[in-house]
């Protein structure tokens, strides 16, 4: 038994306790009885627990009141006993794979047991029943109401039931084999069960104590879901309409993905809806005969058996905005501070920041590019680096080889001169230590002098150098 602390912030952080239930007989698979705290009518608001048995088991064990209800207490241990709720009497009464509601209508709060195995004494044989039970807790009594459901309701066991207003609604598990649509009330034949599909749910009136089968359009392509297999989804009550989470069985195995359908109560028909993740891909969360509850506007998960690593979780899906959060809003008070993990913030944040370093920078590099050119569009003259000798004494540079007409030269007319030399080295001493008379200046020249025969120019700058 595993025992969550729910509270406001990250499902990561909720706490979750281990117990290990001891003194109970191999497969003892007690069901939590919700009785929604109501201390009205007698109705406790402790923690009870009635007694159930996994279906393999059911088939071996024999089954004494010693385990029929349990109290959890301290949130450690279980005290069993049975003076809460008496033990039943019934030859049909289920010990496993039943469902069980508690409803209270007109101030008459009772406990409705549905469908599930069981184990005959005297054919030594489990079977598959659509016995109906009550137990009234005005009263203190149980009522048999098993022959209102003979006939309509299959032998089913390992449903879901969901109570809406006045009904419940019975979905998902295994029914009997049988095109004879007269169900017996109990089936042997359980190596030919089959699944019951959402294409069909049935209806228990809790005023009228009618049942209805009702057949649902189920939005799929036949071709590749047939009639509809959600072996093991969840079935709850939110919104004015019935909600189921799980997988389609799918006959082309990528589309076997999990999904959250909705069906409305007065159409029967599904509508379908893919979960997204907070970062916007799609949800990958496969988990079947799971627990779960409907928390404001959450879908709140545990247990089942998952793709994920942990099968504990819980996992939180947002009905709303149909996403799978990593938050849980417990107290329905929204908090700003929950929203968002502090690890993604900062690294949303670094991310923004990088992101507008880098906007900065090519935002320089393209202005400088669009400079430059410009400038090579306006100076259509090609930049190339020439030896020159020293300057004479009209302040004129001249090089060998004709490049520059100095008698077209205006006077006037100032060059750019960009120097490759270190700059903290003008000693013209020092420069004729390691560079010729002739040409004890390196420089690259933008020209804006008058260029004359550029075609004889290449080879007389060659032979000078």
């Amino acid at each position: 038994m595993i025992v969550y602390t729910l509270k406001d912030g990250p499902v990561s952080e909720i706490d979750k306790t281990i117990v290990n239930i001891t003194d109970a007989p191999s497969g003892y698979m007690p069901q939590l009885l919700d009785l929604k705290g109501n201390l009205e009518n007698g109705v406790s608001n402790e923690v009870w627990m009635i007694e159930s048995y996994l279906s393999s088991t059911v088939a071996t064990k024999k089954f004494d009141n010693s385990k029929w209800m349990a109290q959890f207490i301290d949130d450690k241990q279980l005290n069993f006993g049975s003076s809460f709720i008496k033990p039943p009497n019934f030859t049909y009464f289920p010990k496993g794979g039943y469902s069980q509601n508690f409803v209270n209508i007109n101030n008459d709060p009772a406990l409705y047991v549905i469908g599930g195995f069981t184990f005959l004494k005297d054919i030594n044989l489990r079977v598959l029943t659509s016995c109906v039970f009550k137990y009234e807790f005005n009263s203190k009594k149980w009522i048999d109401l098993s022959e209102e459901s003979k006939s309509i309701l299959p032998p089913i066991a390992i449903h879901r039931a969901v109570h809406v207003d006045n009904a419940l609604y019975i979905f998902n598990g295994v029914i009997a084999n049988t095109s004879d649509t007269n169900y017996p009330q109990t089936s042997a034949k359980l190596l030919t069960n089959k699944i019951n599909t959402i294409n069909k749910t049935y209806k228990y009136d809790l005023l009228t104590r009618k049942w209805t089968a009702i057949s649902i359009k189920t939005n799929l392509d036949p071709a590749v879901y047939e009639e509809g297999n959600m072996f093991g989804a969840s079935y709850d009550y939110y919104d004015g309409s019935i909600i189921s989470y799980g997988s389609v069985f799918s006959n082309n195995e990528i589309d076997n993905g999990p999904r959250l359908g909705t069906l409305d109560l007065t159409s029967y028909e599904w509508r379908w809806d893919q979960i997204k993740t907070e970062s916007g891909l799609d949800n990958t969360l496969n988990i079947n005969f799971h627990q779960t509850l409907v928390l404001q506007d959450q879908l709140v998960l545990f247990l089942g058996y998952s793709t994920q690593k942990s099968n504990y979780g819980p996992y939180v899906i947002n009905l709303k905005d149909l996403m799978l959060k990593s938050n849980l809003d417990y107290s329905g008070k929204s908090n700003d501070s929950y929203d968002t993990p502090v690890y993604i913030k900062v690294i949303i944040g670094l991310g923004a920041a990088i992101g507008c370093i880098l906007l900065i920078v090519v935002i320089i590099f393209y202005i400088r590019y669009r400079k430059r050119k410009t400038s090579a569009i306006n100076n259509k003259q090609e930049i190339k680096a020439l030896w020159a000798v020293p300057e004479d004494e009209k302040q004129k540079y001249i090089t060998e080889g004709g490049i520059v007409n100095v008698n077209q030269v205006d006077s006037n007319q100032t060059d750019d001169i960009f120097t490759l030399e270190n700059s903290d080295n003008n000693d013209p001493e020092i420069r004729k230590s390691f560079m010729p008379d002739e040409s004890n200046t390196l420089t690259l020249v933008r020209q804006k002098l008058q260029l004359t025969d550029l075609s004889s120019s290449n080879s007389n700058t060659k032979s000078s150098t």
